[in-house]
């Protein structure tokens, strides 16, 4: 393929021989897991359940244990059922005068109830098996959890490990070789594999360049802010697009497709607000445009996690995977730092990301040059 920004395209894979973990999937929330909170509950007999249901569900509702169910059957011989009647607040016991909030008590005078504390859990199960095993503690409710936010029951096959650990390597001696700190490269994963883009780190020097208080260093510099890895290699992938669709043909199709009809444009009254604009998504953009849009089933390669900024435009890009070496705990926007930003549910394209989990100090060692032996 041709090189815009360095060219590795003489390296075999045999000589790019940095050992690398094999890589792991980043959910888009974290995996929860089993924490257990105290509740009262209390037994009730059967004919009286539902009147307690109904009044201890209005006024002592669960806003923080939505998946907790109230009622739990018990095995006992006289029928009785165990009510969740609310949730425990610190160093409560039965005999503080706070222990229920006061429509609860109310309940518990005049049914004679006698509440309980019981351990549920504290989080909903992300999994099938999750929610057999923590259901046994107390019922649970089971909702299947949105595509992009499950987790793989399996690690990445063989296949994708040694074609994942290829292209790391390769974005990796992308950075060694042009003495950048962070590089990004975008591969088409079909057939052998082709390298559709490339970015390197051009941030800086920006700083040199004036950097907006028209200061200057010796030595200048053309660095600027925006240029981070993934939005240079994502402009490469666009400059590539261009070339090889020539002729304007795009725009048309997509300003005729998403333009409101001009017969019922309007003129909005005080206080109204405008109606936000309809947007296409990956297959309708492919389907408008009568091929793929841009990045569309590509796979983008990071030195090292992206920030909020290169994340999102990874996901306007439509890339199918995005794959980095190090996490960035300051900035990272793709679970490794204080964000995860492929678990917002509002997004209309969402894609998988995988991590090497080389921590910083790790990485560096690989682009300064310390290679080790090929895994």
């Amino acid at each position: 393929p041709v090189s815009r920004s360095g060219s590795l395209d003489h390296m075999d894979d045999a000589d790019i021989d940095v050992k690398l973990p094999d890589p792991s999937f980043v959910p888009g929330t974290p995996a929860p897991v089993l924490e257990l909170v105290d509740v009262w509950v209390a037994a009730v007999e059967k004919k009286q359940c539902h009147a307690v249901l109904k009044e201890v569900s209005a006024k002592a509702p669960l806003s923080a244990l939505t998946h907790v169910k109230r009622v739990q059957r018990r095995d006992a011989d006289d029928g009785s059922l165990r009510v969740l009647l609310c949730e425990c607040s610190p160093n409560a016991s039965p005999d503080t005068p706070d222990a229920w909030p006061a429509p609860v008590r109310d309940l518990v005078d005049r049914y004679a109830l006698e509440p309980e504390l019981v351990s549920v859990p504290g989080r909903a199960p992300r999994t099938r098996d999750q929610w057999e095993e923590w259901n046994a503690l107390w019922p649970i409710a089971w909702q299947k959890p949105n595509s992009h936010l499950a987790v793989p029951l399996e690690a990445p096959c063989a296949e994708d490990v040694t074609e994942m650990k290829r292209w790391m390597r390769r974005c990796v001696d992308e950075a060694r070789v042009a003495g950048a700190t962070n590089a990004a490269i975008v591969v088409d994963p079909s057939g052998p594999g082709t390298v559709i883009a490339r970015g390197l780190d051009e941030t800086r020097g920006w700083r040199c360049n004036g950097g907006g208080n028209g200061r200057r260093c010796n030595g200048g510099g053309n660095g600027h802010p925006l240029r981070h890895c993934a939005l240079v290699a994502i402009d490469d992938a666009a400059r590539r697009d261009a070339e090889t669709y020539p002729g304007g043909e795009d725009e048309k199709n997509i300003r005729s497709t998403t333009a409101p009809e001009a017969t019922t444009a309007r003129r909005l009254e005080v206080g109204e607000k405008r109606r936000r604009g309809e947007t296409l998504s990956a297959s309708e953009m492919t389907e408008t445009l009568g091929r793929p849009y841009l990045c569309t089933g590509y796979d983008a390669y990071l030195v090292r996690e992206p920030c909020v900024m290169c994340a999102m435009a990874l996901t306007h890009s439509r890339v199918r995977r995005v794959i980095f070496g190090a996490g960035s705990p300051g900035n990272g926007a793709l679970g490794g730092g204080k964000h995860s930003l492929h678990g917002q549910r509002t997004l209309n394209h969402h894609y998988q990301v995988y991590t090497f989990g080389l921590s910083g100090e790790e990485m560096d060692n690989l682009v300064r040059g310390h290679r080790q032996t090929q895994s």
